[in-house]
């Protein structure tokens, strides 16, 4: 027991001398953890339909943001659309803003031809960083 005090007793002494300390978590850096990730989500989703001759077309449009520090490239939307009364999937797809470089805060629009209309769910977002490196945002989120 004796050994086991002096060892400890020599590396608190030890530590103590050449300066390293544990790092203090302050109030404001555990609310910057707290907060959400910055991310490429999408904003906003309408879905038209239009019956021109007998034949139903369907337009999805839609706003998205960059909530990162950097420039998104090659942004890729993911999407599902759900009967209007049920939970099955009648339609789904991606797109993408290929030439399309969305600045840090920046809004863009986009455009997508479904071959169905019904409730519309944002699934994924996925994007190119200005550090080259792919990063996703899972959204999970239905637009009425």
């Amino acid at each position: 027991m004796m050994q086991f005090l002096r060892t400890v007793w020599l590396c608190s002494v030890l530590l103590g001398s050449i300066g390293v300390a544990l790092p203090v978590v302050t109030p404001a850096a555990l609310a910057r953890r707290r907060e959400a990730p910055k991310v490429v989500k999408v904003t906003a989703v309408t879905l038209e339909s239009e019956n021109i001759a007998g034949v139903w077309y369907h337009r999805l449009t839609g706003r998205l943001i960059n909530e990162t520090d950097q420039p998104a490239r090659n942004i890729q939307i993911y999407y599902e659309i759900y009967a209007p009364n049920s939970n099955r999937i009648v339609d789904a797809g991606s797109t993408t803003l290929k030439s399309r470089v969305v600045n840090s805060q920046a809004e863009a629009e986009f455009l997508i031809i479904p071959n169905a209309a019904g409730r519309v769910k944002i699934t994924l977002v996925e994007w190119l960083s200005g550090d080259r490196d792919y990063r996703s945002h899972p959204q999970m989120q239905e637009f009425p």
